[in-house]
């Protein structure tokens, strides 16, 4: 362990408050690029206007390609969630990989979550409209589709997954996510108010603002409100984990 590293652990086990930022290297993007059949089938997501589709399918090609370091991703955000389990923390992640969801994340009082994802991701789907309250669950009938569609893109045919209609206007529902043209943010503002309130609390406290893996694809979720924070909170310390040091390798050396 380095001796920044050691630096920052010691700065979490002093603060009263720790705020996390899980950042756009958990989709692993720029691994994915890597490979042209990604680039093919976002071309063909984007021709059809369903780049909705894409944390459903950077998600399948991650699995096939690259499952080592899905697993590693999994044991250090579980070496974070074991370093802040004493702590009054919250975890605001701009990934859409659904690996940060899943982490035993401690609950707050009345069993509210820890954890919000503005971006969202592929477990929720939404009227292409946004009507109101007709956010649903992904069944497994919808996952068995998303795969059909998915197996079909990579042969080089597009096809709309049936995700089922909306009850209200009638048209194909879709993803809830960032990447929707009229993104419904209903999906996660509960939890996003349930961070407001914590984040009121924090003020005049001792508190570590980490930023994790986060490049400049969402700044408005992590990068600029973290810097804010840290301007304007004086007993706040901001530290930065980027692709320089390598932010999976940093979580697995908190072990």
């Amino acid at each position: 362990m380095d001796d920044r590293t050691k630096e920052i652990l010691q700065k979490i086990e002093e603060a009263e408050y720790v705020l996390v930022g899980l950042g756009q290297e958990f989709d692993m993007e720029n691994l994915l690029e890597a490979n042209p059949e990604y680039g093919k089938v976002r071309e063909q997501l984007q021709k059809n206007n369903a780049l909705w589709l894409l944390p459903y399918v950077e998600e399948q090609l991650r699995e096939q390609q690259l499952p080592k370091i899905e697993e590693e991703i999994r044991q250090g955000l579980n070496n974070l969630a074991s370093v802040l389990e004493k702590k009054s923390y919250f975890v605001v992640s701009s990934s859409t990989s659904p690996i940060p969801t899943q982490i035993p994340w401690k609950k707050m009082l009345l069993k509210k979550e820890r954890y919000v994802s503005p971006c969202g991701d592929f477990r929720k789907k939404q009227c292409p409209d946004g009507c109101e309250e007709e956010i649903t669950e992904v069944t497994e009938t919808d996952r068995e589709n998303l795969q059909h569609c998915y197996e079909e893109l990579r042969a080089g045919k597009f096809l709309s997954p049936n995700l089922g209609k909306c009850p209200k206007c009638g048209k194909n529902m879709i993803l809830n996510n960032v990447y929707a043209t009229k993104y419904d943010e209903k999906g996660y503002l509960e939890n996003w108010t349930t961070y407001q309130t914590w984040l009121q609390n924090t003020l005049n406290h001792k508190m570590v603002l980490l930023e994790i893996g986060e490049g400049n694809r969402f700044p408005s979720i992590i990068k600029n409100p973290f810097q804010r924070i840290a301007l304007f909170q004086q007993k706040a310390g901001l530290y930065c984990v980027d692709g320089e040091q390598n932010p999976i390798a940093w979580l697995l050396s908190l072990c």
